[in-house]
């Protein structure tokens, strides 16, 4: 079977990651046609990929029964509109992070896709099931680590510098908790189930950014923002997410610490490795010894590689996988970054109120 994908959207990221991991399926899926505004950037992209269908109409694209998935990549602001339209023209749809700018969108599209004609697979990112996350939860569920008591999470860079939609709230949203402080919030909603309440901070530091053609833009959102949970666990998660550093967003710095009454665990650092600190040192089986952050430790190598989104989303659609788990996730994480706005300017816990 050859899944026949289409794509809405053909700026950085999807030329930079979606397409080529199309082309490196060994003919598993196809890019069949693609969708944009901007006829002299889609000619040139299609061109690029040998692509033979173009559109400027996404609803012309849609139309078309040869078609089996869609992946909308476009701005968030358009998000939610081209999502359902995929579910109600019966295509399997992805979505670019974040899935929608509201946690009222977010509903809105989990009642078409609850409601559609013909179940479809949706795969909302950003994606949770990756080789690096499911050896994480194969090392809490061994009591690596013993009873898991907090979470630290950290994503960085300089600020996108390609698009200026990031800074718009009308467009994205929101600022750097909806572009990198996403990725900290569906890890810990994956690992440890949701949170029961939060208080946050959002800052910005810089009133005006330069784009990569010279324009300047004035964002209207934070790009720094510290958001503090208590998941219905009992477990403590802190986020910190910033587009204030020196790194390109090519280069993002991240890092999550996972701590524990027996040990502490380290990953979604550049190296790939997972890192295991315990104060036993006991050699865990699976691991060799390693030196992270000035301790004396335990590394794991994560198996598969580096993760294809678009190969995990095919896999679930010739599967018949139509669980809206990613989905109800988005809603939770969604809720968490609205609600970090309201708790950053009332500065007082709020509690959460949708579950998956």
């Amino acid at each position: 079977m050859v899944v026949r994908i289409a794509a809405i959207g053909c700026g950085d990221i999807a030329q930079r990651r979606h397409f080529p991991q199309i082309a490196d399926m060994g003919g598993a899926a196809e890019l069949v046609a693609i969708a944009a505004r901007d006829p002299a950037r889609l000619a040139a992209c299609a061109d690029r990929f040998g692509v033979r269908r173009c559109y400027t109409d996404p609803a012309a694209m849609l139309a078309d029964p040869t078609i089996d998935a869609v992946m909308v990549l476009t701005a968030p602001d358009s998000h939610a509109a081209y999502a359902e339209m995929a579910v109600r023209a019966g295509k399997h749809v992805m979505v670019e992070k974040p899935l929608v700018r509201t946690v009222a969108e977010a509903l809105r599209l989990r009642a078409a896709v609850l409601g559609a004609a013909k179940p479809v697979t949706v795969f909302a990112l950003p994606h949770s099931a990756t080789a690096e996350l499911a050896l994480v939860a194969r090392l809490l569920h061994q009591g690596a680590i013993g009873e898991v008591t907090g979470v630290e999470c950290h994503r960085g860079h300089r600020g996108p510098t390609h698009a200026g939609w990031f800074y718009n709230r009308a467009l994205a949203g929101g600022g750097v908790l909806a572009d990198l402080g996403i990725y900290g919030l569906t890890m810990i909603a994956t690992l440890f189930g949701p949170a029961a309440t939060m208080t946050a901070s959002c800052s910005r530091r810089f009133d005006s950014r330069t784009m990569d053609d010279g324009s300047a833009v004035h964002p209207d959102v934070e790009d720094s923002a510290l958001i503090s949970l208590v998941l219905e666990g009992g477990i403590a998660a802190s986020l910190n997410a910033n587009w204030n550093g020196y790194l390109s967003h090519h280069h993002t710095r991240a890092r999550t610490m996972v701590m524990g009454r027996a040990g502490m665990l380290h990953f979604g650092v550049a190296d790939g490795g997972v890192y295991l600190m315990r104060a036993d040192g006991e050699a865990t089986p699976g691991s060799e010894p390693a030196w992270f952050d000035g301790h004396g430790c335990r590394r794991f190598t994560p198996e598969g590689g580096t993760p294809s989104l678009v190969r995990e989303f095919v896999d679930r659609i010739v599967a018949g996988d139509t669980a809206t788990r990613s989905l109800d996730i988005q809603v939770h994480v969604l809720e968490i970054i609205e609600k970090a706005y309201v708790a950053a300017a009332g500065g007082h816990a709020i509690p959460l109120v949708n579950r998956f």
